[in-house]
Order: structure tokens, then sequence, then C-alpha cells
């Protein structure tokens, strides 16, 4: 049978119905990884250096940046940071020396400290020993038994060889002196061409970087983000590396300091360096001070106040300090950091062990953004391989129960159960329906749900709702559901999934098992007090059984309202004429929109509508709102002479997202206006940019002082049904919120969309920082309004002033 080529393998299906493509491993990949390794081994004399002076340029950079900044050329200011450099070296290796210099003169003095400590300890494990007649009767024995077997064998006994000593040749100077420069030559000139490198490529890092830009390759968007996040979490890890070394080698030095150890500040200064070595740093700068704390000390209180103080520290800056620093600073995961250092270090030695997780970043991130080396990613990177759908999905199949629930209770904990349900569990379940797998497959997906929705039941439970007296019905009372799988198990999971979240959300609703809608029971299903029927089905091709199912509860209850949720559907099923196709009311491809769909009264009818996230309303006059309202006031922002400067904002947001609209809205107590405004005609009138704050979706960015994102409001619970969505026939919105030095959100910058579209993190970050820029520049003209305001004010009162003095002497006034 022939082997399955990469391309024929079987794809890993996710949620999103995208599958993932196993990595291309063949041949000429491995064959490529070995000469890679080959050539960095055999060039290490070229490449250590070269490493070393791109990681040091990382860090220097900056410094070369503000002096370029201050009007120094890059030359000049590249020269005078190189000089500050080797200084700083020079001086660190002066101190150094110093101190090693006067411990070297007291190490007599420690030297029958130690004789008497060891002869002490060697007394105390000796004397009186329960061993020592033991091991002097094996050593009779045992010489016993050895002579016996030399007689039996007729040896003579053995005799002592012959001792030759060799007496080496008398060294002559030059010879004594090339001992000593020679092992100095490697360092030096290692070190000499880590200079080297490192000048050129501070001086000529624009041009290396659009050399390396058109070596990675066409398409120059790509190079251009790979080598930005690369640079990025280069600089974070090395930032964050110095801020933990300095965490350990401060506190070790003081501490040392206290205990009374000789040189503290030299075993302070020697173990924050020496933290920059994975894993072995941290261990030789113990050693030092502990074993000085042995030499000094005739009793063990230094030696232990010092091992405590280790340990200590260890422990703090291992759990509390580095987590907190670190967080997601590499994106690598701790395996591939353990598994870097051991192929670094038997590559290059002790340099590869303090390159390995530099030079892994930077193989990571040619994974995260080069598709032939994607496998990088995977083994290296932090970030999980699945999503969350697909994950539950796997735990499921493998039968892991336990994780499957611990992944749904820590989702639901922190973002809802409705979240949970409608991002996690029900995707899981469609994704078990699209896959075909084995009758065992199956039913551990099945009955592990099972187990899941009980456990969630009971961690979260619906609280008792309050009596309702006898005779309330009025009209803002929520609706009575029911709701039924179409057919299968997965689908009543599903319906039952609905059930809790409604009751969460204080809507009665009851479950009806799947066979209730099936052909031999439809007739019989309890519809009584029902308002609505959800439906849930997993079905790829449901058209026939709904409109079945639909037709005979219509005629059954002609007033019912029933909302399909269609998990599986192709996305023809979802559009805005596929509920009437279908003979339902409503369709959802989301469990927070099924839930939406339900509690939202269609046009025409009188119940009260009891929406899952209705429009925020002005909030009242709070000591808060007020402050944002004076924050407001204070920022200048509403003036008319930046309406001008805000369109262009508004306009550049809309170009840098390729959006048809944006603005920049300001929301007062209750209005809220469009200060800037792209997609607009700039000379409207400006009652069109005035709209009741309750009415605009910027009002929730405010209220909340978060951003806002909504990729299809068709589909989103919070807006589905906003009236200027619907009016203008919006689908996108993305709201960042313009907020004041003091932290109040006096408007929100906005993008948005006629058709729907998804914002990725690196996209919502820029929104964030061209709101935040804005607001700095808002505040820049407010200044610079007020400068020239009080100016006038000043040459007014100055003009009058001449004018009173001119009229006092009786001449003309100025002019």
């Amino acid at each position: 049978m022939p082997a399955e080529s990469p391309s024929d393998a079987p794809l890993i299906p996710t949620a999103t119905g995208e599958p993932l493509r196993h990595p291309r491993w063949n041949a000429n990949t491995l064959l490529a990884t070995l000469a890679v390794s080959a050539l960095l081994y055999l060039g290490q004399a070229v490449f250590v250096p070269l490493a070393l002076a791109v990681l040091l340029a990382f860090v220097l950079d900056p410094l070369v940046a503000w002096l370029r900044r201050r009007g120094l050329p890059r030359a000049a200011a590249v020269l005078l940071v190189m000089a500050a450099t080797v200084l700083l070296f020079a001086a660190s290796t002066l101190f150094v020396a110093g101190q090693v210099t006067q411990l070297a003169k007291n190490l007599p003095t420690y030297q029958s400290t130690v004789q008497s400590k060891l002869r002490s300890l060697r007394h105390q494990l000796t004397e009186g020993s329960r061993f020592d007649a033991t091991s002097r009767m094996l050593n009779v024995v045992g010489g016993e038994l050895d002579a016996a077997r030399r007689d039996l064998a007729g040896k003579p006994p053995p005799t002592a060889p012959l001792q030759v000593v060799t007496t080496p040749a008398p060294r002559t100077t030059v010879q004594a002196l090339g001992d000593i420069v020679e092992p100095l030559l490697g360092p030096l000139g290692t070190a000499g061409a880590v200079l080297l490198f490192l000048v050129l490529v501070l001086i000529d890092r624009h041009d290396m970087r659009d050399r390396l830009l058109r070596l990675t390759g066409a398409d120059l968007h790509l190079s251009t983000d790979a080598l930005d996040d690369a640079g990025q979490r280069m600089s974070r890890y090395l930032t964050m590396q110095l801020l933990v070394n300095l965490s350990y080698g401060v506190p070790l030095g003081a501490g040392l300091w206290l205990i009374g150890v000789p040189g503290a500040p030299l075993w302070g200064l020697l173990g924050a360096l020496l933290r920059f070595v994975p894993y072995i740093g941290p261990v030789v700068a113990a050693v030092f001070p502990l074993t000085l704390a042995f030499a000094v000390d005739p009793g063990w209180q230094m030696v232990l106040w010092t091992l405590a103080l280790v340990i200590s520290l260890e422990l703090i800056v291992n759990n509390l300090i580095e987590p907190w620093l670190y967080g997601a600073s590499t994106g690598l995961s701790a395996l591939a950091i353990v598994v870097s250092a051991m192929c670094w270090t038997l590559l290059w030695g002790p340099i590869g062990l303090i390159l390995a997780t530099p030079l892994t970043v930077c193989l990571a991130v040619l994974g995260r953004h080069v598709a032939s080396l994607s496998w990088l990613d995977v083994l290296l990177g932090s970030g999980p391989v699945f999503d969350q759908p697909t994950r539950l999905y796997q735990r499921l199949l493998a039968g892991d129960v336990e994780e499957a629930i611990e992944l749904c209770e820590t989702l639901a904990r922190t973002d809802g159960v409705l979240a949970c349900y409608s991002t996690a569990a029900v995707p899981a379940l469609a994704l078990a329906a699209r896959t075909h797998t084995g009758a065992e497959h199956r039913h551990r997906v099945s009955s592990g749900m099972t187990s899941l929705l009980r456990t969630l039941h009971h961690d979260l439970p619906v609280p008792d709702a309050p009596a309702r007296a006898p005779g309330d019905a009025g009209g803002d009372r929520p609706p009575r559901v029911l709701s039924v799988g179409a057919r299968s198990e997965i689908d009543a999971l599903a319906a039952e999934m609905l059930v809790h979240a409604l009751a969460l959300d204080g809507v009665p609703c009851r479950l009806a098992p799947a066979t209730a809608v099936s052909a031999d029971n439809i007739q019989t299903l309890d519809l009584r007090g029902v308002d609505v029927l959800s439906l849930s089905v997993f079905s790829s091709t449901p058209e026939a059984q709904v409109r079945f199912i639909a037709r005979r509860l219509k005629r059954r209850v002609p007033g019912l309202r029933i909302v399909a949720g269609l998990w599986n559907s192709p996305s023809v099923l979802l559009g805005p004429d596929a509920a009437a196709q279908l003979g339902v009311d409503a369709v959802a491809s989301t469990l927070a929109e099924l839930v939406q769909r339900v509690q939202t009264t269609p046009p025409g009818a009188t119940r009260t509508a009891n929406p899952a996230t209705p429009p925020t309303p002005a909030p009242p006059a709070t000591p808060d709102e007020e402050r944002r309202l004076e924050a407001l006031r204070q920022s200048g922002a509403g003036a008319l002479a930046l309406r001008a400067a805000l369109d262009r904002a508004a306009l550049r947001a809309a170009d840098v997202f390729d959006a048809p609209m944006a603005m920049v809205t300001l929301v007062d107590a209750h209005e809220a206006v469009w200060q800037g405004a792209a997609g607009l005609d700039v000379h409207a009138p400006d009652a069109l940019r005035r709209h009741p704050r309750d009415s605009v979706l910027c009002n929730l960015v405010v209220t909340a002082k978060a951003p806002l994102y909504i990729s299809d409001a068709d589909r989103d619970p919070r807006v589905a049904g906003h009236a200027v969505f619907g009016t203008l026939g919006l689908r996108c919105y993305a709201g960042a919120p313009l907020l004041s030095g003091d932290g109040h959100a006096i408007g929100a910058l906005c993008v948005i969309d006629t058709v729907p579209r998804t914002f990725d993190t690196a996209e919502q970050a820029l929104l964030q920082n061209m709101a935040n820029a804005l607001m700095v520049q808002i505040g820049s003209a407010a200044a610079s309004e007020q400068q020239h305001s009080a100016q006038d004010d000043r040459t007014a009162t100055t003009s009058q002033l001449a004018e009173g003095g001119s009229a006092l002497l009786g001449g003309a006034p100025t002019s």
C-alpha cells in the first residue's frame, strides 16, 4: 500500500469549519534542518559573535534612537553609546578585580577556619562510628581471602611496582607568558568581533533591515510583520530579564551585607549577571557566597542564613516575580525553552545557553508568519493550537471528561454560562455532528457532554425566581419557552443548554425530549401556556425536517412563535429570507443569538420585549458621571474649531481599516455628537451630527469605558434589532474609548462597515492606539487654543491700557 503523502494526510477539523493541515514533514525538511545545524556548528566562530552583537543591539538601539531624537548624527550617537558601554564594562571589570583582590588578601585568614571546621566535621563523622569496626573487619577478611587465593594458586605475593618520575624541563619566560596569554586569546578575539559587529549593526541597522526584508521574500507586509514581532518580543524579553536579574541581585547583595559575608556587592553583581545564563547561572551564583560564608564563620550560623537567603530569593523570583514580569513576553512554551537550551548548548556551548531563548523566539516568530515553517510555531509556541470548541471536542473524544468540565467551568465563571454554551459547548457538538466517527466515539461525546451539563447545573444553579401574583400577566412578563431538540441526542443536549441559559436570565423555560416532535408524537406535544418554541437542529440539511415540525405546530397553535437554532446549516439558511422559507419566525446560528431571538418580540406583537442586552440609557447624574462631563468640558473636544481636524482623524481611521464610515463621537449628558465623521457630507447640517445618547452604540463604549467590537450586527444579541443599524443597513462596529488623563471616557473613535468582518487582536490594539493618539492631539489643540486666547486677552488688555494712558495725557488713542 503506498505511503500517504502529506497533501493527502487527514485534516484536523475545527469548529470554524476550516480544517488544520498537518505540518509538511518530508525528507527535504529533515535534510535542511540537519544542514543548517551543521552550518551553525562549524561556523560558530562567526555566528556566535554575530548573534551576541545582534542581541546587544536590541538593548543599545533605543539609546541610539534617543540620542538621534536629540539631534546627534547616527554615527556620533553610535560611537557615544559604544564608548559608554565600554566604559561601563571597564568600570565593572575594575570593580570586580578590586573585590577579588581584597578577598584574595584575606584568604589565608580563612584557611585555618576552614581546616578546623573540616577537621571537626570529619571527627564527628568518624569518631565512635558503628561502622568503623565493621569496615576494619571487612578489610581484614578481604586481605585473608586474597592471601588464601594466592596460596592455592601457587602465586608469589605481589611486589610493589617501581615508580618512575619524569622531571619536566624548566620553561622559559616566553613560554610561561604564552601559557598565560593563550587562554585569553579566544575570549578577547570573540569580544573584539562582537564589538565590531555591534558597531556595524547599530550604524547600518536600516540598511541591514532592508536587505533582510529583500532576502526573506516578495511579501513585504508579511516580512515586515515578522521582523517587528521578533523585535518586540526580543525587547520585551531582554527588558524583563534585566528587571528579574536586578530583583534578584540587589536583594542578594543587601542581604549578604547584613549577614556579614565579605564582598557582598560583588556577589550581588555576580548573581544578577549569572542569571542571564539559564538554569546553571543561579546555581553558580549561589556557590560563591555559600563557600565564603563557610570559610569565614567558625560556626554554622552564617552559612545557614546565607542558604536561607538564597532559597528565599529563588522562590520569590521564580514563583512571583518571573511570572508577573514575563507573562507572555517570549511566547514560548516551558518545554520548548528547556529543549532549546539543550540544543543550543550542544551547538555553541555556554554561549549557546545564553542565546538559547532569544534565538528560539526568532524561530517561533518565523513559524508564526511563514506558512512553510508553521510547524515551528506549533512546536515552540505557548499559545493553544486548537480553539476552545476543538479542545473541548478532543477532550470528550479522549474520554477526559474531568478536563472537559474544567475547561467549561473556567469559561463559565469568567465569561458567563451563556458564553460558555455559545462559544464552546454548542460548537463542539456541531463539530461532532460534522465528523463521522464510530459508535464508541459518539457515545463518549454524548455521555461526556451529559456529565458536563450536570456539573454546570450543580455548580451554577438557577436562583429561585420571585413568586408572581396569581393574576400577574402583565405586558412586561418574559415569554414562556419550550425548548426541544429536533431529532438526535445532541439536539436535545443543545436544547438543555438553552433551558439553563434562559433560566439564569429569569425566563421560564421547560425542556421536551427530542422524540416529542417526531411524526408519532408531535400531535400530542404539550403546548399549553407556551409563547415560544425553540428548536435545536444539528443536521446540515434541516429544511424538510424544520418545515414539517413548523407546519404541524403552527396548525395546532396559530399564534405560536418558532425559533430555530441551526447549528450546522449552510450560510444560505441564515439569510434574511431563511425564516420564511423554513416556515419559522426566526433562525439563529449561535446559542447567544437564539437567546436574543427567543426573548425579542416580533414587530406587531403586543407583548413588550425583554431583550438580552437593551441599549444602555443615559445614566443618572452620579458623581462619576459629573466628573466625566467635567472632563469632557475641560478637554475642549467639542469646540467647532476642532471639527475639521477630527473629520480628518475619522477619515484616517476609515482609510486605515478600509471601512466606509468612521466617527469621532463625543457623549454628553443626553446627546451624542459626531464631532468628527467620515462617510458623511462634511457640509451636512449640525442636526445630522447629533443623536439621542441611548440611540448610538458609542454610548455603550463610554458607559463601560471599554472597547466594543461587533462582527455582525444581525447575529450579535447585544445590538440585533438596533434602530440605527437596521435603518442604515450597517453590519459591523468597532469602537475604542477616548479616555481623559484621569480615566474618564468622554467619547469613542468608531469604525463602521456595511458587511460583517472580524477585528483581530492587532487591529483592536491599533484602533485603541489611534484613539489614545487622538486624545493627545485634542489636548495639544486645547492647550494651544488656551494659549492663543490668553495672548489675545493680554493684547486686548495692553491696548486698553494704552488707550487709557493716551486719554489721560490728552492725546489721541493709538490704533
